[in-house]
């Protein structure tokens, strides 16, 4: 799921692509060991505060053509859900804003997602083996965003020492070369 969630994160697409094209980003990794799961990657957040509100979203369905476009928000929520067992999901809230390129195909913009929900993601759970260079980058520039934004806001010195913990930079000598 850790991969998935940092692929659609990254991920840079034209105005006015549909969710359903973004869907298979979230999905590769887990499709590559022959695994799935049965709900959408993300779904919208708007004005009126429903848990899904759209129209926008980030899934399998095919029959949404809401074109993404800035300022919209969508949640990012791969997971995988073993049935009679466990389940595991990595959710945050995202919104999209115009990616900087040096191109403009078509004169048409290019966007990409910044996160909205700064909260750290567990490191004890993650293993390191299976992720490439970019998407250990990624969780550092994450845990480190977090940090930034939250510890100003933190009174307790215990918690505070916990976030500083939880938000530390990770290395990694051997990463996956994809």
């Amino acid at each position: 799921m850790l991969r998935g969630h940092i692929a659609l994160s990254l991920v840079v697409f034209p105005a006015e692509t549909t969710g359903f094209v973004l869907d298979a980003f979230a999905r590769q990794y887990l499709w590559e060991a022959g695994l799935d799961y049965r709900h959408g990657t993300g779904h919208g957040v708007g004005a009126a505060l429903n848990v899904h509100e759209g129209p926008q979203s980030i899934s399998p369905r095919f029959g949404n053509p809401t074109g993404l476009r800035p300022g919209m928000v969508l949640s990012n929520e791969p997971g995988y859900y073993k049935d009679g067992g466990f389940g595991i999901r990595i959710e945050n809230l995202q919104f999209i804003v115009e990616a900087d390129t040096p191109y403009r195909f078509g004169d048409k913009p290019f966007l990409k997602f910044e996160v909205l929900t700064h909260i750290p993601i567990q490191k004890k759970l993650i293993d390191f083996t299976m992720l490439t260079a970019v998407e250990v980058r990624w969780l550092n520039e994450y845990h480190q965003a977090v940090w930034d934004k939250v510890s100003p806001r933190v009174q307790d010195d215990e918690v505070k020492a916990w976030l500083k913990e939880a938000t530390k930079p990770v290395e990694v000598r051997t990463v996956v070369v994809v």
